[in-house]
């Protein structure tokens, strides 16, 4: 208890010295969008990582502001090198979800994540992500989460884009990566996809449908289909914005391989529709989701359902942010299914102060709370495992762009 006290003294210590040593300017060493175009992160970032309006018109232009074209990257005036580092101390318990004992209690400061980010345009209307990360607390390897060339103005005005390489699969105000918790979505909100992509907007109109390589893998069984035709999914999306709210519209339908942990009938495709709106009110954003997910597992007619609801408040303008969180997740029973428990749901709930220091430098205070499937917060177990406890966690973190 003493050692954790310690450890949770040296980080206030360090916030505080922070706070103090940093002056209240804007920081030299922003954001490369930010350096290269003089402007100011809060132009493109409601709180950062999240985006605003303005923000998500210049990602689907492919990083080129309203009536530009770009540069070739040899006339710019900045490297176009941007990096990001998530640290975090961790109070975690995990309770018998019957009982609800004290099962153990642990205690850690990790670096969550560290990013590297090489992004803008290549040519007038082209642009590009190269996106490479550690997700060092999950144990992983420092890899490609992105990359990814746009041929923009297929269709003047940014009416038609097309994009191929690795990239995202998203809605622009609810992305995994735009999150302001250290807690990930527990619904089905962002997936990696490797394929070609159609984008563009129209008026209050953004929209979106891509050709991607499927879920399926070899697995550790003998796969019943041939896995090597991979590009057999697609997904579209829309979402239109009236008055600054905006709601969306998602289907996806992509082969889900059904291997591991046994095999089921690898090759059943997995559909995905979902339902999100993201409604503002002065500094009130509330955004809503409702996922529905059917065949997952490679199980026939077995459905999951996620819902959403998160509300984030501008206390103090561009400085201190509240973000509450509550999803549940409902999977429906199959008589027979082999990969299929009679319980797999779970809910999760998040609440989350962020101060910016400097609109790239913010301080984190959390406290989350999941139960069944959703106990996994930074890796979720696969989509058929059982409830088997819930976990309770406090944080104290920060994150730093530049």
């Amino acid at each position: 208890m003493r050692k954790l006290l310690g450890t949770m003294l040296a980080l206030a210590t360090i916030f505080v010295s922070l706070a103090i040593l940093i002056p209240p300017n804007p920081a030299s060493a922003v954001p490369s969008f930010s350096r290269l175009h003089g402007l100011p992160c809060n132009e493109c970032h409601s709180a950062f990582p999240r985006l605003n309006p303005f923000g998500k018109d210049y990602k689907q232009r492919g990083y080129r502001l309203p009536g530009e074209d770009g540069k070739f990257i040899w006339d710019q005036s900045t490297l176009p090198i941007s990096a990001l580092a998530v640290g975090r101390l961790r109070i975690s318990h995990q309770d018998d979800p019957v009982t609800e004992a004290r099962l153990s209690t642990k205690s850690a400061f990790e670096i969550e994540e560290v990013e590297l980010m090489v992004a803008g345009t290549a040519a007038p209307k082209v642009g590009y992500l190269l996106e490479f990360a550690q997700e060092v607390a999950d144990g992983e390897e420092f890899g490609t989460e992105q990359a990814w060339i746009q041929f923009s103005d297929l269709l003047p005005g940014s009416l038609l884009n097309l994009r191929g390489g690795m990239m995202l699969n998203e809605n622009y105000y609810l992305s995994q990566k735009r999150r302001l918790t250290f807690q990930r979505y527990l619904s089905p909100i962002t997936f990696n996809v490797t394929g070609v992509e159609l984008n563009g907007e129209w008026r209050r109109l953004r929209y979106a449908g891509g050709i991607v390589n499927d879920e399926r893998d070899s697995g550790a069984n003998t796969p019943a289909v041939n896995l090597d035709k991979k590009l057999a999914g697609y997904y579209l999306w829309s979402t239109y914005t009236i008055a600054d709210q905006v709601l969306g519209i998602r289907y996806i339908n992509t082969k889900n391989n059904s291997d591991n942990p046994s095999p089921v009938i690898d090759g059943r495709t997995r559909q995905q529709l979902d339902v999100t709106m993201n409604l503002w009110h002065g500094p009130l954003e509330l955004i809503l989701g409702y996922f529905h997910n059917w065949d997952i597992g490679g199980v026939n007619g077995q459905q999951r359902r996620n819902y959403l609801v998160e509300t984030i408040f501008e206390v103090v303008p561009e400085k201190l942010f509240l973000d509450g969180r509550f999803e549940l997740q409902d999977t429906a029973f199959v008589t027979g299914g082999p990969n299929n428990p009679a319980t797999a749901n779970g809910t999760q709930v998040s609440v989350n102060a962020t101060y910016y220091l400097q609109p790239n430098i913010r301080l984190i205070a959390e406290f989350d709370k999941v139960s069944g499937e959703g106990t996994g917060i930074y890796g979720f177990p696969g989509p058929n495992s059982s409830a088997t406890n819930s976990e309770e966690r406090y944080m104290l973190g920060f994150q730093i762009g530049l």
